[in-house]
């Protein structure tokens, strides 16, 4: 029998992933129990013109309002999506924060603005900085951790196999940490290597680690391993 598919990933983006599993999966048996919460934050914007918006996550797009206009560099095709749906103009996607710097860094005495989460990897703003593309960081959300329901949680135990996809190594903390006497088989999917580094739960029965981390790979991979 197919493992149960554990989707931890804030509420929106959890049922966005159950929809799009639901699409090339049949029979597919998913629970959606987020660790975190998305949390809109105020920020004070550098009181300075800016040449290009940068924008990591699709939580910070909303926050951007403000600079429509402005050339737009994204992170993910779901990030992507959502700037576009909000009127602005992207000009690249990058399926990390890695190879945003590396493109970036090359934009010598110009002026960026990263609007981003207060819990990011990748030292985007200090590098591109360091590289001569003078870059401004805003806080503008925050993930909360949540505690699942006692519903949620009952279901997620009555479970003999889940398969978990990380997101981030944060996230991955959290479902461990979750999971704590849960007494079937885990099976990890994570965007990153740092993303199966983070799980400090039960020992997982596999652990795949994506070659190119994006969402359609973690849709491909996660249906390739329920087919099995």
């Amino acid at each position: 029998m197919p493992p149960t598919v554990l989707i931890t990933r804030p509420k929106d983006d959890a049922q966005r992933l159950s929809q799009e599993l639901e699409r090339c999966v049949p029979d597919l048996h998913v629970l959606i129990a987020p660790v975190m919460q998305i949390c809109a934050l105020p920020f004070d914007v550098p009181d300075m013109s800016f040449d290009y918006l940068l924008l990591t996550s699709r939580h910070a797009v909303p926050a951007g309002d403000a600079f429509l206009g402005l050339p737009v560099y994204c992170v993910g095709e779901a990030t992507r999506a959502a700037a576009q749906a909000r009127g602005h103009r992207v000009c690249a996607v990058y399926p990390n924060a890695e190879a945003l710097v590396a493109d970036l860094a090359q934009h010598k005495g110009k002026r960026a603005l990263h609007l981003h989460g207060r819990h990011t990897r990748g030292n985007v703003s200090d590098r591109l900085s360091s590289a001569g593309l003078e870059t401004k960081s805003c806080v503008t959300y925050e993930q909360v951790p949540r505690r699942w329901s006692e519903a949620e949680r009952q279901d997620i135990h009555a479970q003999s196999h889940l398969l978990l996809p990380l997101y981030s190594p944060r996230s991955a903390r959290l479902a461990a940490e979750k999971l704590q006497g849960f007494a079937g088989d885990v099976s990890l999917i994570g965007l990153s290597q740092a993303c199966l580094d983070g799980w400090s739960g039960i020992t997982p029965v596999s652990g795949i680690c994506l070659e190119r981390p994006d969402g359609q790979a973690m849709v491909r991979a996660i249906a390739s391993h329920l087919a099995r």
